[in-house]
């Protein structure tokens, strides 16, 4: 096993520079998630002879169940991510080419597994919202169409990460 030279030692300082800004952004998500799974859009049943009583009130709606389906896969990336950064937080010094490698592929699981959850909390907003908003379907619409510009915003921002890889430019 080779050590690490001067640009190894360089990269690894990156890396853990940016995953500090990234389990900031987990953590948020986590928290976000996690309250929302339990302040449900619609509210629960409350009626005290209700034999439904504390069961979520929309339940029955599919936008409903899209809703809680992607908050939960929201909350586990980001947890998942969390987790990820406390892994290379705990082994932040490798000393090896190998230990580079793997503080490497922990950082790229832990970015996509952010990045699951960036998306996923973006469709549970959008589905949360359509739920309760269903009766007003032009306006339901639009916070899907509104909500819609997220994933344009980030096929842009990779498009562009991509052409920076690349080399590729463009005019000005």
């Amino acid at each position: 096993m080779m050590d690490l030279d001067e640009d190894d030692t360089r990269r690894v300082k990156e890396i853990m520079k940016a995953a500090q800004i990234h389990l900031v952004v987990a953590t948020l998500l986590v928290t976000v998630t996690f309250a929302a799974g339990f302040t449900l859009p619609g509210g629960y049943e409350n009626d005290h002879d209700s034999p439904h009583k504390g069961m979520a009130i929309l339940v029955k709606k599919p936008a409903f169940c899209a809703f809680v389906v992607t908050d939960a896969i929201a909350f586990v990336g980001s947890a998942g991510a969390v987790f990820s950064y406390f892994v290379m937080a705990a082994n932040h010094r490798p000393k090896t080419k190998e230990e580079l490698r793997v503080l490497k592929n922990i950082y790229r699981v832990a970015t996509i597994l952010q990045f699951l959850a960036m998306s996923a909390v973006v469709i549970a907003f959008v589905t949360g919202l359509y739920a309760t908003l269903s009766h007003s379907v032009s306006l339901a619409t639009s916070v899907c169409a509104i909500g819609c510009l997220s994933f344009i915003i980030y096929v842009l921002v990779l498009l562009l990460i991509y052409k920076g890889l690349t080399g590729e430019t463009t005019n000005q």
